[in-house]
């Protein structure tokens, strides 16, 4: 039998706590990220990104300056953050484009996701900000490690083409199927993208 004492309750206690607030506080900042990306979401579609204040934003998103500063830095950090976001969702949910064949499953399987995130992106390429998206997608392409420039190059001139394409494809209401976009995309980049740049992606992180 074994015996507990008053101190080590204590003990187990406070790291009870102590967790419990870690948790409550991962919850409240995890709300305040949510309430700002939909509150930019919003302001985005009535005014000029510019003009943007953060005192606007979080008078809409319903937080203090005091929160928005504990999660960012401006409201270009919000923005990065919903693009960012997407792409590793994207990716956890489809896969890495430069880890698979690109075959009309891939394809159609990231068109639907891309449907599925109309409410995200349709007020950001509606608003003129896919130039914006676009560049920040960019950088993201030119931090895969192991590729060479020429790879580098041919990874942007695909994912050029694919952004564009989506940016037409959700301002127009979508009106095509995802198995249409897929088999557009398999017509125009049929062999595009080498088996180098395969290989070196799939060395990257997922």
């Amino acid at each position: 039998m074994t015996y507990e004492t008053d101190g080590s309750r204590r003990s187990v206690n406070n790291e009870e706590r102590l967790a419990g607030l870690r948790r409550h506080s991962e919850e409240v900042n995890k709300l305040v990220v949510e309430s700002l990306q939909g509150a930019l979401l919003q302001l985005i579609g009535k005014k000029p990104y510019d003009s943007i204040t953060i005192t606007e934003l979080c008078r809409k998103a319903g937080v203090s300056r005091m929160a928005f500063y504990g999660n960012f830095q401006s409201k270009d950090d919000i923005f990065n953050r919903i693009v960012v976001d997407l792409h590793h969702e994207m990716i956890s949910v489809v896969g890495s484009p430069f880890r698979r064949a690109f075959t009309d499953s891939w394809y159609g399987e990231m068109f639907r996701f891309v449907a599925g995130k109309s409410d995200i992106l349709k007020p950001i390429f509606a608003a003129g900000y896919s130039d914006k998206y676009l560049r920040l997608v960019n950088s993201m392409v030119r931090r895969i490690p192991n590729l060479a420039d020429e790879d580098k190059y041919l990874a942007l001139l695909w994912s050029g083409g694919i952004i564009n394409a989506t940016v037409h494809w959700i301002t127009g209401g979508c009106k095509e199927t995802p198995e249409q976009m897929a088999r557009y995309c398999s017509m125009c980049f049929a062999d595009f993208i080498p088996t180098r740049l395969l290989s070196a992606g799939c060395r990257t992180t997922r």
